[in-house]
């Protein structure tokens, strides 16, 4: 299945607060897309297998739970701010967030986990050229 652009019935318009502190008048609104069965199943069926998934909640706690649920061998975990929830990974694991503008939030995740993931995977990877530090692996296009 090819790389698909991300829905337009869920972008949002107005002015909203990135996790990064910026402010956008765009926002991805991956949670709501995944009530949709449609994209639900793709992004199933777009994210690698992992020994570990490690989402940031909660749009990346959510495609990591699902993906988690895909793999019931898998362990699963959850980055809430600063707070580490769930097993910390003693095998490869994945970084799942739904959307990242700075890194920001990804990077702060890796040292909370104290370890390099595998893969890094987002929904929407909105960085700009000059901010791609990261190797990370979008599911959708903008």
């Amino acid at each position: 299945m090819a790389k698909i652009k991300f829905p337009e019935q869920y972008i949002l318009r107005g002015d909203f607060r990135l996790h990064s502190g910026e402010r956008s008048t765009i926002k991805y609104d991956v949670e709501m897309m995944m009530t949709n069965p449609f994209y639900l199943h793709y992004i199933l069926d777009k994210m690698p297998f992992s020994d570990h998934y490690i989402g940031i909640a909660s749009g990346g706690a959510l495609m990591a739970l699902a993906t988690h649920c895909e793999n019931p061998t898998s362990q699963f975990s959850i980055i809430k701010k600063v707070e580490f929830l769930g097993e910390r990974p003693t095998r490869p694991w994945a970084l799942v967030d739904d959307v990242t503008t700075t890194e920001r939030s990804l990077r702060e995740a890796i040292l909370i986990v104290g370890s390099e993931p595998e893969e890094i995977i987002v929904a929407v990877d909105r960085r700009e050229p000059i901010n791609k530090m990261l190797k990370i692996t979008s599911l959708f296009y903008i």
